[in-house]
């Protein structure tokens, strides 16, 4: 199952951005992937969490 994500950036947040990407040396998509993969890993680990405390 894909998820579609939708991001909507004001113009002031995305010279922000653009600023962290460029001290990480990243493209935008690359710093974005990061960022999503970092939320899914959390989601994952808070998901098993939960599970362990119900037994």
């Amino acid at each position: 199952m894909m998820r579609k994500i939708n991001v909507e950036i004001k113009d002031k947040e995305y010279l922000d951005f653009l600023s962290v990407c460029i001290e990480d040396d990243l493209s935008m998509e690359e710093k974005l992937k990061a960022i999503i993969r970092y939320h899914i890993i959390t989601y994952r680990s808070s998901m098993k969490m939960r599970n362990q405390r119900l037994f």
